[in-house]
């Protein structure tokens, strides 16, 4: 998933010297990627955890994290030129996604980018306020009226996708009480992990030339400021 997200970010990872946030930053897995692309000279990490923040701190040499959410980023206006929302945005409270999108164009320089993965479906559904689906129209729409420019958006993840709605399974909300890990996830299994390395992998060479995937459980997006 992250080399599908560097295939979209081609031309700013091109340039280096960067300044990348990772709002919703978990354990860090997605800054200690960014550090093996040589692209970053700033890595910083905000989430809602306390435990993961933690966890990311210890993990990640070389960057640094805050407590807080995402539409209250304590980092000062036009600061980085990538910030990074990954599996956030679709448990932010309804009534707060616009100005939680904002926040990430305020931390943006001119003509930075911002990078989203969200969860997806054909048609946008919502269960309750902290969880909904999006389809490329509705997270579209999100975007513009954020006062952001979306340059791409596409569906990824089609084989696994594909596979799971032939078994009528698909994402659906977490029952109460699911995050009793405080947002740690549980890694996947070594063969789930490496299947879904492979499809990705094949996947990301559809992308490269340009080609978006017209389903999948996970939309990637990118936006301008």
């Amino acid at each position: 998933m992250r080399a599908a997200s560097a295939t979209l970010l081609a031309a700013e990872l091109g340039r280096g010297g960067l300044a990348l946030l990772d709002a919703g930053c978990g354990t860090g897995g997605f800054l200690r990627w960014a550090a093996t692309t040589g692209a970053f000279d700033r890595r910083v990490g905000c989430d809602l955890s306390r435990m993961a923040v933690d966890l990311a701190a210890a993990r990640t040499p070389g960057a640094e994290f805050h407590v807080a959410p995402l539409d209250e980023l304590p980092l000062a206006d036009g600061t980085f030129d990538l910030v990074s929302v990954n599996d956030v945005l679709q448990h932010v409270p309804e009534d707060r996604v616009v100005a939680a999108l904002e926040e990430c164009g305020r931390v943006l320089r001119p003509g930075g980018a911002l990078l989203l993965r969200v969860g997806g479906a054909r048609t946008a559904r919502r269960e309750r306020a902290d969880w909904r689906l999006y389809d490329r129209p509705s997270l579209h729409r999100q975007l513009t009226l954020a006062g952001l420019h979306p340059r791409r958006i596409t569906y990824v993840s089609l084989v696994p996708s594909l596979w799971a709605a032939a078994r009528g399974a698909g994402p659906t909300a977490p029952a109460a009480g699911a995050h009793a890990r405080d947002g740690v996830p549980d890694p996947a299994s070594p063969l789930r992990d490496r299947l879904g390395r492979l499809a990705l992998g094949v996947e990301r060479h559809w992308l490269a030339a340009g080609r978006d995937v017209r389903f999948g459980h996970t939309i990637l997006a990118v936006a301008t400021a």
